[in-house]
């Protein structure tokens, strides 16, 4: 299997990429231990609903499981040469990491050449407020009180809402307002963070 690098809840993994049938079935198999920048990405060739297990898996795992819009529905702990399986529905990636990743439900997968991700991320000053523009670049600053999105929601959300459009899906529109209604309820609750102005 290859190696390729991905980033999730901000930290970035080298993980085997398991494309086919026989690397999806190999996985992590008789791996004996793993740093904790590792892991193995199982690629499903559409939607569905799988079932996991962990049989000559010797390391305790968190099986994270990922749908077509790269965000996780949900992470489960698999117990070392168990042969119960671990479902989930409608599922398109599953991560698997060390137990205890931080990674947990509405995270993002972000992968190397997919997503326009890369490991050199821009210099800005500290302590400011930024727009970023479609190159990735920033646009304008901003003097603090401004409610905005994250570079990584932002990304999310044209993201859901380009597939919206283009299938005029009640789903797809129910994903994108359901998405978006999460990250405001997420913001309500955080802390506020205000720039000093120096006028």
């Amino acid at each position: 299997m290859e190696t390729i690098k991905i980033k999730i809840n901000n930290k970035i993994y080298n993980v085997l990429a398991a494309r086919s049938e026989d690397e999806r079935e190999q996985g992590l198999q008789n791996v004996v231990e793993m740093d904790n920048d590792e892991g193995c990405l199982f690629f499903h060739p559409e939607v569905e609903d799988v079932d996991y297990w962990m049989k000559d898996t010797y390391i305790p795992l968190d099986l994270i499981f990922i749908d077509a819009d790269k965000e996780v529905i949900s992470v489960k702990q698999g117990k070392p040469e168990s042969e119960d399986l671990i479902s989930e529905k409608d599922v398109k990636y599953v991560l698997e990491l060390n137990k205890d990743s931080g990674v947990e439900a509405g995270d993002i997968l972000e992968i190397d050449g997919e997503d326009d991700f890369s490991e050199d991320e821009i210099e800005l000053e500290p302590n400011k407020m930024y727009i970023i523009g479609s190159d990735g670049n920033p646009q304008a600053e901003l003097q603090g009180g401004e409610r905005i999105f994250s570079r990584k929601s932002t990304r999310v959300i044209l993201r859901k809402a380009r597939k919206a459009f283009e299938t005029k899906a009640d789903v797809d529109y129910r994903a994108l307002g359901r998405y978006v209604f999460n990250e405001l309820t997420a913001q309500s609750e955080r802390k506020p963070q205000y720039v000093e102005s120096k006028v």
